[in-house]
């Protein structure tokens, strides 16, 4: 048995990001891309000066960023859980390096809650978790229905 597969068309509604939402996950993946090339960098030169915890770390905070950044912009269903992930690991890993000594790289975006960056790291992932939250489509449909 064979189905019409254009009588089971899915189509989304959705609008598509405009203004400060816009504005916010390319400040994200610009981000993105800077945490990921100097966490590279970090980590070569960690690996060359025999400290591997610092290297596995600052790599893994660089994909954690990479995930979150793709989470955001692909912006679908498990996408989405993607993005709330790294947003959470992004949010909790820097308030963690205030109080305890994580072996970070100097420019790991989650050293001393990314102190490097004038905390700019954690702020942006404050700013993406409200806007997780505030844009979910099963919340709004909650709302509405």
């Amino acid at each position: 048995m064979e189905q019409d597969s254009s009588s089971h068309e899915l189509s989304d509604s959705r609008r598509t990001a405009r203004g400060s939402a816009r504005l916010l996950i390319f400040l994200i993946a610009g981000l993105t891309l800077v945490f990921s090339w100097l966490g590279v960098v970090g980590a070569t030169s960690a690996f060359m000066n025999d400290r591997p915890a610092t290297a596995v770390l600052t790599l893994v905070a660089a994909i954690v960023w990479i995930g979150m950044s793709a989470g955001l912009l692909h912006n679908g269903r498990r996408m989405r859980r993607v993005a709330w992930a790294g947003a959470i690991i992004n949010l909790t890993l820097p308030i963690i390096g205030i109080f305890v000594n994580l072996p970070l790289d100097m420019w790991s975006p989650w050293r001393d809650g990314g102190l490097a960056y004038w905390y700019v790291p954690t702020i942006v992932t404050v700013m993406a978790i409200i806007w997780l939250y505030t844009s979910s489509p099963a919340r709004l449909a909650q709302q509405n229905g």
